[in-house]
């Protein structure tokens, strides 16, 4: 295999096949970029935080995300590329972001290449470059592509090289934790493994004690920052709020929510191994336990301590499989214990590889083909989403159309400042509500319309209105997207207050 030497060190070469395993990634991720789209939710947050960065030439004193370092990492390349409005921005926010998510290929490679040949290793590269979920997360404009990135790099310096490497392994951390708070985990596992790797000594403590100094300056201005502006370090504070929060769900629950959070754990895992996992993570991991060796007991200490965050946010009840992302190079790593087994029992190794690596990449396309078909309506979502944000009103919150509103509103001209940012539409919240007189009643200084389909995660009382609009006189209806020739059914209705009073 033709390989390309980047350093004197023999262990740090890439193979040509890599390079076709990122850039087919690469490619796969720009072949589903939704180009029609805003950023939305957690990313328009990121974004307009970064616009904010550029637009005052340092970070905001209004607000900040508690996690701002991917924004702050974004802020650089707004500042030095120079296009036309915001929605360009947010595209290249995307670009971005799909290029740090198959850059993240490499370094897998190497870890893979810790423990395994490299034509395995190219196998737990592919497992992680086509993953689709990760392709997915790619899209969105949010923070796990470079937290990963960062995390797994720090790992991989770790483990090939020695102690004088270790200082930029611990830069990388303090840069991981920047970007989400988690990565505070990972300062404590490198610290665990560096004196399970060298013993504990004074000859050593100082070179592990330069390593805890750097770390600590590179987070000490952000943390400041954070306390300034949000009230609290985004870090410690945080890691301690969780800590409490556990333990008092410990004294004062029967457990049932710690019970809730496994049962969570446990079907959200489940879910991550459809479909390239499946036949490979669950053998490997037996596998793995079968051959514990020093460096396999780092990898172990590695899966259990960063496991803890994500146990923490199911136990609180967080809702999405992205808080297993972290420890998908991990998961590529111990599944190639399977692939090594698999092997065994054929004798064209090579082929056998070969036809692994591109069924990974047809499954993947073929599992993201089928969970595309919400992105087709995303698309007619957001079109139904701008005509209802020029009408200027008040609506009650939709879990689908409202979440576009904003992204449809965000001034066009580059950089601005979303703090003094008047939008048209206000959004009333309907979660204290359990019926619609009361919500037009407690929101009619603000509320001027509802809008209605049969979206299960509606209120009943909302979702009623869609089915039976004809039961409700003072709704008027302004627009109804079958109108339009649209698939998604949404309907969107006037509130005639002069008919509601009348009707009390």
């Amino acid at each position: 295999m033709n390989l390309i030497n980047l350093q004197s060190n023999q262990d740090f070469k890439i193979p040509i096949s890599i390079f076709i395993i990122f850039l087919s990634g690469l490619i796969l991720r720009f072949y589903f970029f939704p180009h029609e789209l805003p950023l939305i939710a957690d990313g328009m947050d990121y974004f307009t935080y970064a616009t904010e960065i550029v637009h005052f030439g340092n970070l905001p004193t209004q607000w900040t995300p508690i996690n701002n370092g991917w924004s702050i990492f974004l802020s650089f390349w707004f500042s030095i590329i120079n296009l036309e409005n915001s929605f360009q921005y947010m595209q290249l926010d995307r670009i971005i972001s799909i290029f740090l998510s198959s850059l993240i290929t490499i370094p897998v490679y190497f870890l893979c290449k810790k423990f395994f040949d490299e034509k395995i290793a190219l196998v737990g590269a592919a497992l992680f470059a086509f993953d689709p979920r990760l392709l997915l997360n790619s899209l969105l404009g949010i923070t796990e592509p470079l937290f990963i990135l960062l995390g797994v790099s720090s790992l991989v310096i770790f483990l090939k090289y020695q102690q004088k490497a270790m200082i930029l392994s611990f830069i990388l951390a303090s840069f991981c934790t920047i970007v989400r708070s988690e990565g505070i985990f990972l300062f404590g596992i490198l610290s665990i493994l560096f004196f399970i790797k060298y013993k504990f000594s004074k000859e050593i403590l100082k070179t592990y004690f330069p390593c805890l100094v750097i770390f600590i300056l590179i987070l000490l201005p952000i943390m400041d920052y954070r306390t300034d502006v949000a009230g609290y370090d985004g870090i410690f504070q945080r890691a301690s709020f969780a800590s409490n929060q556990i333990i008092s769900i410990a004294n004062n629950d029967s457990g049932s929510e710690i019970l809730d959070g496994l049962k969570l754990f446990t079907t959200y895992f489940g879910w991550i191994l459809i479909p390239n996992f499946l036949l490979f993570l669950p053998f490997g991991f037996i596998q793995f336990l079968k051959h514990m060796n020093k460096e396999n007991n780092f990898i172990f200490i590695f899966l259990i301590i960063y496991s803890l965050p994500l146990l923490y946010a199911y136990i609180v009840q967080a809702q999405d499989t992205r808080y297993f992302y972290f420890l998908f190079p991990i998961f590529s790593l111990i599944s190639l214990f399977a692939v090594k087994k698999y092997l065994s029992f054929f004798k064209r190794k090579n082929i056998v590889l070969f036809i692994i690596i591109i069924s990974l990449l047809i499954s993947s396309i073929v599992f993201y083909e089928f969970k595309k078909i919400d992105s087709d309506n995303e698309k007619e979502i957001n079109s139904i989403s701008k005509i209802i944000s020029e009408k200027e009103l008040g609506l009650n919150f939709h879990p689908t159309v409202t979440r576009y509103i904003y992204a449809n509103e965000l001034p066009t001209n580059w950089p601005f400042e979303i703090s003094n940012t008047q939008f048209k539409t206000v959004i009333i919240e309907t979660s204290n509500f359990s019926n619609l007189e009361n919500f037009i009643s407690s929101s009619r200084n603000s509320l001027t319309s509802i809008v209605v389909d049969n979206d299960s995660n509606l209120p009943e009382f909302l979702q009623d209105v869609h089915i039976n609009e004809k039961n409700y006189p003072y709704l008027e209806k302004s627009f109804d997207s079958s109108d339009y020739d649209f698939n998604y059914s949404i309907k969107l209705f006037h509130i005639n207050y002069q008919e509601f009073d009348s009707r009390k």
